[in-house]
This record gives C-alpha cells, sequence and structure tokens, in this order.
C-alpha cells in the first residue's frame, strides 16, 4: 500500500496557517488536570446547531440515547465552550479539528470520532485532518475501503475501526411493497451523481419518485425534475417524517459518486424497501448483489441502472430482516467499548 505524499505547497500552508494553533492546544492541555484513572463515566456526543435536525443530528440523539453512559448531546457551531466531559464523540471529523483549538483539555480526555466521507479542501486538507485524526483515540470509519484509504493516508492503523453506523429498527418499521414509488435521500452536491438522478427520472416517466433532500434548487437542471409530474421534492423536512417518506416507496436508489455510508440505504432496508446502489461507502459490505439488491458501478449508464430498478420490483424478500443487526442499541454499545477502552 502507498503512503500518501503531501504537495509541499499542501504541507507548508498547514505549517503556517493552523499548525501553530495545534501547537499552542497542545501546549495549554498540559497545564490541565489530567485523570489518570482513565475511567469514563460522561460522555458528550458533539455536533452542529445546524445539523440538529438533520442527519448529524438524529445520529448524536439516538447513539446517545442508547449509551450505557452517563451521556448527553451537545450542539455547537464554533465549538466554543463545550461542556467537560470524560469522553467525546465527533459526528465528523473536521469539528474535531475545531474542537482540539477551541477546547484544548479535550485532549486529555478519550475521542472518538466518526470519518464520514473524505471532504479535503484548502482548510482541510489531507495534512490537516490526517494530524488531528492521530490526536484521537479512535476513528471509526464506514466501510473498509475508507480504513485502508486514511492507513495510505497517514493515519495509525490501531486507531481505526470499521463500524457501519446504524439506524432504528423502532423508528423505521417495514412496509408492504406495492405503492410502486421510487426514492432518493440526500443533500444536494456533485458527488450525489444528481445527472444520473435526472437521467433516470426523466426516463421512468410511469414510476413515483420522491426525493428527500436539502439545496436541490442549486442544481441545474432541478427545474425540470420539478416539472415531471411524476416527481415529487420533499425539501429540508424534519427527520422525523422520514418515516412516513420511506412508506411511499418499494425501492430506494443511491447513485453516489462518493460516500461514506450512505446512512439512507440502512433506513430504506430496514423500512423493507429494496436498494440499488452505487458501488461506494458500505454498500458492498451490506447488499449481496440480486440477493437483497442491486449494486451498479459508479460510472454505470442509466439505462443500467433502470434495468435494476425493474428488477427490483420483482423482488418478495424483506430486506429488513438483512440489516435488523444494525440498530442503534448495537452501534451505541461498541461506541461505549471504544470509549472505555474495553474493545
Amino acid at each position: 500500500m502507498q503512503t500518501y505524499k503531501a504537495p509541499l505547497s499542501e504541507r507548508l500552508y498547514f505549517i503556517v496557517v493552523h499548525k501553530w494553533k495545534y501547537l499552542w492546544a497542545i501546549f495549554l492541555s498540559n497545564f490541565y488536570t489530567k485523570d489518570n484513572t482513565n475511567i469514563v463515566r460522561k460522555v458528550i456526543y458533539l455536533a452542529r446547531v445546524k445539523d440538529k435536525d438533520w442527519i448529524f443530528g438524529a445520529k448524536v440523539r439516538r447513539l446517545s440515547k442508547h449509551s450505557s453512559l452517563e451521556a448527553t448531546t451537545h450542539f455547537n457551531d464554533k465549538f466554543k465552550n463545550i461542556p467537560d466531559a470524560d469522553g467525546y464523540y465527533h459526528i465528523y471529523q473536521n469539528h474535531f479539528c475545531r474542537a482540539i483549538r477551541r477546547k484544548p483539555n479535550i485532549l486529555n480526555k478519550r475521542n472518538v470520532v466518526m470519518f464520514t466521507h473524505p471532504s479535503w479542501s484548502r482548510k482541510y486538507s489531507i495534512t490537516h485532518v490526517i494530524f488531528c485524526l492521530n490526536k484521537a483515540d479512535y476513528i471509526i470509519c464506514l466501510n473498509s475501503f475508507m480504513k485502508d484509504d486514511l492507513i495510505s493516508l497517514g493515519v495509525k492503523p490501531e486507531k481505526l475501526v470499521v463500524m457501519h453506523i446504524a439506524t432504528s429498527d423502532t423508528f423505521f418499521k417495514t412496509h408492504e411493497r406495492r405503492t410502486g414509488g421510487v426514492g432518493f435521500c440526500s443533500n444536494y452536491g456533485p458527488r450525489k451523481n444528481p445527472d444520473l438522478l435526472y437521467d433516470i427520472v426523466m426516463n421512468m416517466p410511469h414510476r413515483k419518485f420522491h426525493l428527500v433532500g436539502r439545496n436541490w434548487d442549486n442544481y441545474e437542471k432541478f427545474s425540470q425534475l420539478l416539472a415531471q409530474e411524476n416527481f415529487t421534492y420533499y425539501d429540508n423536512l424534519d427527520y422525523e417524517m422520514y418515516p412516513e417518506l420511506y412508506s411511499k416507496m418499494d425501492v430506494f436508489v443511491s447513485p453516489s459518486i462518493l460516500e461514506g455510508g450512505p446512512v439512507p440505504i440502512l433506513e430504506a432496508m430496514m423500512s423493507n424497501c429494496v436498494p440499488v446502489a452505487s458501488k461506494t461507502g458500505f454498500c458492498p459490505d451490506i447488499i449481496n448483489h440480486g440477493k437483497n439488491g442491486f449494486l451498479f458501478d459508479i460510472n454505470a449508464d442509466y439505462k443500467e441502472v433502470i434495468g435494476l430498478i425493474d428488477k427490483a420490483f420483482d423482488f418478495k424478500i424483506n430486506t429488513r430482516d438483512t440489516v435488523i443487526d444494525f440498530t442503534w442499541s448495537n452501534c451505541s454499545k461498541r461506541i461505549d467499548d471504544l470509549l472505555t477502552g474495553k474493545e
């Protein structure tokens, strides 16, 4: 496996603009009282305020609810004035970077970070994020491919744990497939492969399509999608409404080019929707092609995907049965073990 060699410009930018802030935080952390007992009782699950009513917010609430520790959630956009605790769960890797700078003594605590998907930028470059991840106790990877990638980028292997995260087996209930609906669920962005979604909808006028998400009005062809009588867009809905929306879908399509999960696949399958998904994230891990769903390459033509959607409507299997182990309680128990050092 080749190890990533960052360009000189990337390394220099990190050193000049960011690294000194972390070195200062590390220095300050030495002046805080350290708990040498390593006993973890009180845990905080962190996310941004702006994510409170979105998937990240739902994740931290459900994981903390099922924790056996004294777990609470805290929503903070700037990650200032984070409450004291014995351990912290960070829902997104860049948030952990901010938390180190804003609360240096967090480095004296237990930190578990979820790496959702690569999202490199000039500010949060590979060099920058990998430096921070190596300060965590554990990093959760949503799939095995991501673990290998992070090792090649310089994350210490012993810190990496593959966990397909979770969904609720009580919040999402099975439904009888008979509506004929096809669903999508995602925030708009290039990696969500919007052109493939567009081509599928435009070329299947006999199917009803439901898109759940945010910011799709930024898509240049979105007005054409909205003009279709067989297409409905659910914009920025409260997460509590998701089970009702999945009950309108018999087939769930995930066309993304790049994913860590995607978690909506688990939600849809727990609701007994048949998945038709691109080979990214944990989809190849939980979908057995032709058995409990269908997989296609990320560069697949829309005609191929349409053919798989048609096949999915012939499925009789209850897909819920194949993902029933991926529950919040099971996932939360594993995170508890990571925070307490039992795993």
